[in-house]
């Protein structure tokens, strides 16, 4: 079995909401065998960059944050872009789904999906 690490734990880079690990947790039991939830930056997108949202497993050097019975992972390149990000659940009229506001994206897309910095 190979160890991996993590990065060093300086400060939390993402925040999560108590509905963001409720539904997390929910989902997970659909995904076995995962660690938690990865949350990362892509490029692309029509403002420059997207986020990602998958089920993995820990990876060397992820970040992880545990938080509320779950892990969230974010590897070192994401980090730079996520610090103080908080990520939360919302389900209403308009739908379900995770919200990401990130204190560092200078500008968004229309659709909500994509931002710049």
């Amino acid at each position: 079995m190979t160890e991996v690490t993590s990065a060093p734990q300086t400060e939390q880079i993402v925040s999560v909401t108590a509905e963001a690990a409720a539904e997390v947790k929910r989902l997970l039991t659909e995904e076995p065998g995962k660690d938690g939830l990865r949350l990362e930056v892509r490029g692309g997108g029509c403002s420059g960059f997207s986020y990602g949202l998958t089920f993995d497993n820990v990876q060397e050097n992820d970040h992880i944050v545990e938080v509320h019975g779950i892990k969230v992972m974010v590897d070192p390149k994401s980090a730079i872009y996520l610090k103080g990000t908080e990520l939360n659940f919302e389900a209403g009229l308009q739908g379900r789904g995770f919200t990401i506001k990130n204190p560092q994206a200078k500008g968004n897309c229309g659709c909500g999906n994509s931002f710049s910095v």
